[in-house]
């Protein structure tokens, strides 16, 4: 089971997704694309910073990126 946590900061968005670290029974899954290293790339062009790895029960993915027009 996975959450999604949307927020709305004055100079940011942040999205958040964090699972349970039970994994898919099957034991397949997705093995095309770029995963991380794409979102990564992706959050970087627009300025922003993308982090993930292991989380209390499972594993996270932490994207923050700014909002057009904010001020640093």
């Amino acid at each position: 089971m996975a959450e999604v946590t949307v927020g709305r900061h004055p100079r940011s968005i942040t999205v958040e997704i964090a699972d349970n670290g039970k994994g898919d029974p099957s034991g397949g899954g997705v093995t095309e694309g770029n995963g991380l290293t794409g979102m990564r790339e992706r959050v970087r062009a627009l300025g922003g910073t993308l982090t993930a790895g292991p989380a209390p029960r499972g594993f996270a993915v932490r994207a923050e990126i700014p909002v057009a027009g904010s001020a640093e």
